[in-house]
């Protein structure tokens, strides 16, 4: 701003009142029209200044009204339903179910200290979730929640986990391909069972002395990873001791031994002849949190039973 008013004054002469006088109304002169120009230059920045704000605060908004409309949050009321977030959606979690401080649970240090959520309509109302997974046969006050609900189907096969998993990953927007890492895994599974020159029979036990039969996820397991169910029964079943240590499997699965809840009829654990019946017998532990219900758990308890039977003398 001061340059002007020194390009006249070097154009004066330097010496006389006079002179000094002429030099002072120059500059009296010209500081209002460079104070004018000055403000009018500050009121652009300044407007600009408004303008990039705005700007800045309207992508910021849309930014997050998009990140909230492209990831929302979930949480789950059921073990089942723990274990297909865990696998699927770890980031958006906000609740897990009730049991998911529990040894059956494969929560992470840091999901076990989030808010614990189950199918009661005054604790479901407490959850901020966009979404709520309900675990199969529960959800039935669904219809008064402002959250969109999901509902597990209970499936004994591996098409359940493909059909549930699509649904989780279509209302969180997921564009994973971990489905298709699974498939790939099963059918890996089925391709080395082909390979095999032996068909070995598979007893499951549970710590309870409980069995699984045709028609259930443990079976369809055995069957993907080349064996066969050495029980004839369909579904699930509580075998006698006796009735136990009559077959004659190859291998034999226990499941729950280690993290499985206690109780009085523990009889895979208590009775000395079902004991005796295992330790005869190779055997392979599958730690219960990977199967509390047909979910991508499964997977891992087949691939661990194809190994189990890749070892068989």
């Amino acid at each position: 701003m001061s340059a002007p008013v020194a390009q006249l004054d070097r154009a004066l002469p330097s010496e006389g009142r006079g002179h000094r006088f002429e030099s002072c109304r120059v500059r009296q002169l010209a500081f209002p029209k460079e104070m004018q120009e000055h403000r009018v230059k500050l009121f652009q920045r300044k407007s600009v200044a408004v303008r990039m704000l705005f700007v800045f605060i309207f992508m910021a908004s849309f930014s997050i009204t998009a990140s909230a409309t492209s990831s929302p949050t979930i949480a789950s009321t059921s073990l089942c339903g723990d274990s297909y977030l865990q696998a699927l959606a770890p980031n958006h979690i906000t609740a897990l179910s009730w049991q998911s401080r529990s040894a059956l649970s494969r929560a992470t240090d840091t999901q076990r200290k989030l808010p614990q959520l189950w199918d009661d309509p005054e604790v479901l109302l407490t959850s901020d979730a966009d979404i709520i997974l309900f675990g199969s046969g529960e959800g039935r006050v669904s219809d008064a929640l402002d959250a969109q609900s999901i509902k597990l189907i209970w499936g004994e096969d591996f098409t359940a986990i493909t059909t549930n998993a699509e649904a989780i990953k279509t209302a969180l927007n997921l564009q994973s391909d971990i489905t298709k890492s699974w498939t790939h895994r099963i059918q890996a599974l089925r391709d080395n069972a082909a390979n095999r020159r032996v068909t070995p029979k598979v007893l499951y036990l549970s710590r309870s002395g409980g069995s699984a039969g045709k028609n259930t996820f443990v079976d369809a397991a055995i069957t993907a990873a080349g064996g066969v169910n050495v029980a004839d029964n369909v579904g699930w079943f509580t075998p006698d001791p006796e009735h136990i240590i009559s077959y004659e499997p190859d291998l034999i699965i226990t499941s729950y031994f280690k993290n499985g809840y206690e109780s009085v009829q523990s009889t895979a654990m208590r009775h000395k002849a079902v004991q005796r019946f295992i330790a005869k017998h190779p055997s392979v532990e599958i730690d219960g949190q990977l199967w509390p219900c047909a979910g991508p758990g499964l997977i891992d308890a087949a691939e661990l039973i194809s190994e189990a039977i890749d070892k068989l003398p």
